[in-house]
């Protein structure tokens, strides 16, 4: 680990299919210090550069304590036909994780008890399949605008997450009710009850009783289909609680 590395851009064969990704290392990165590691995932017709830029703002926050890796889609097929998404057709981009996860782990000074994984729209989506199917190797989600992990993981859920999850009353291509769906998937399977706490920034609520160690948060905001402002400061405040 010593030679770890450098950021940039990187490929790995899955299943015969050449992956692409985006890796950033901390400045001075010290093979002897774990580091976070947090995986970002683009929405539809995106691109790995742009979640690179910023990590949906938890890069200029993490203080150079985590590894980043953005992860590029395959072209989707039918109404996505032609466009990055992350259909996992064939489990293909859960395989895609599990193999980058492996590749961080041998590649640097991971801290395997805090691997994250953030994403918007589709890439919320994404985000709830993992926290789903790897829910034994990622420690918290944030999934933004998404759905799931209902009625897209291809796989039983494994392991128990901490989620956070945010959506705009007024979302007309991922509509609320697909919010609400996953924060109800949550609540249950972290064992909630119904009894909320407003938290900060933003508008969200923390539900009571969920397992230890496995919150969930449900931010509600008045808008579309977006990024909330106060997202990447709760998404960092929350990934920083593990």
């Amino acid at each position: 680990m010593a030679n770890a590395p450098p950021s940039g851009n990187k490929t790995i064969d899955v299943d015969g299919t050449s992956r692409q990704y985006i890796v950033t290392v901390p400045t001075g990165y010290d093979p002897n210090r774990q580091y976070r590691l947090i995986f970002a995932w683009h929405g539809l017709g995106g691109t790995a550069t742009q979640m690179a830029s910023s990590y949906y703002g938890l890069a200029s926050r993490s203080a150079q304590s985590a590894i980043f890796i953005a992860a590029q889609g395959l072209p989707g097929t039918g109404q996505q036909s032609g466009l990055a998404s992350w259909t996992n057709t064939g489990d293909r981009d859960i395989t895609f994780t599990r193999k980058t996860l492996e590749w961080a782990k041998a590649s640097y000074c991971i801290d395997v008890k805090r691997v994250f994984s953030i994403g918007m729209s589709n890439g919320g989506l994404m985000s709830n399949v993992v926290g789903c199917e790897l829910g034994g190797s990622f420690r918290a989600i944030v999934a933004m605008s998404g759905g799931g992990p209902q009625g897209y993981a291809l796989k039983p859920c494994t392991g128990q997450i901490a989620v956070w999850i945010s959506h705009g009353n007024k979302d007309n291509n991922v509509p609320f009710s697909y919010g609400q769906a996953s924060r109800d998937y949550w609540t249950k399977a972290n064992h909630c009850g119904t009894a909320t706490t407003p938290t900060t920034p933003g508008t969200c609520l923390e539900y009571q009783g969920c397992d230890s160690g496995f919150p969930v948060q449900f931010c509600e905001f008045d808008g579309g289909h977006m990024v909330p402002s106060f997202a990447g400061e709760a998404a960092w405040n929350f990934f920083a609680r593990f």
